[in-house]
């Protein structure tokens, strides 16, 4: 069961540099059954080859996030990456067990799939474990657009085409 958390205690902000090495500490809050979901493979800590490619990503701009932060701490983010056509990209989240359920992660996703359309981006794709009920929702929730484009590897795939950005 979800413990509620009100959402002023809750702020989002864009990444910043140094919020890689507060990864670390948000993987004390999420459960190894949550970050099974997220990285399709058991682990109990934010995989090392994801932080490095979270780093380089970075370092190339082909990376983003939206970030929610409580009490200094990093309670859950969605991504952005690229693909190799600059057209197309990637989108992820992950919160925190403490603050699933009431939102954030919808929230999150939202401001993410902004951030991906003033960068251009007009197509958004999205891989789900097939167990990650919770991660379907809230991506249904934040894009009302998206299109269930099959399933491969016990992964859904979505895709959802973004209108251009208004001046």
């Amino acid at each position: 069961m979800s413990t509620v958390i009100a959402s002023n205690t809750v702020h989002l902000r864009s990444w910043r540099a140094d919020d890689i090495d507060k990864l670390g500490q948000a993987a004390a809050g999420i459960s190894q059954d949550a970050l099974a979901l997220r990285f399709g493979v058991p682990c109990t800590t934010i995989p090392a080859w994801y932080l490095a490619r979270i780093t380089e990503g970075w370092a190339r701009s082909t990376w983003n996030a939206e970030v929610a932060e409580s009490g200094g701490r990093i309670v859950g983010w969605a991504e952005c990456g690229l693909n190799s056509d600059p057209r197309h990209a990637d989108v992820a989240a992950l919160v925190c067990d403490q603050y699933q359920g009431n939102g954030l992660g919808t929230r999150l996703v939202k401001e993410v799939a902004s951030l991906a359309q003033a960068a251009m981006v007009r197509v958004l794709h999205a891989q789900i474990q097939v167990g990650n009920q919770a991660a379907r929702k809230a991506l249904y929730a934040a894009l009302p657009d998206l299109q269930h484009t099959g399933l491969q590897d016990g992964q859904w795939h979505f895709v959802m085409r973004l209108p251009e950005a208004s001046n």
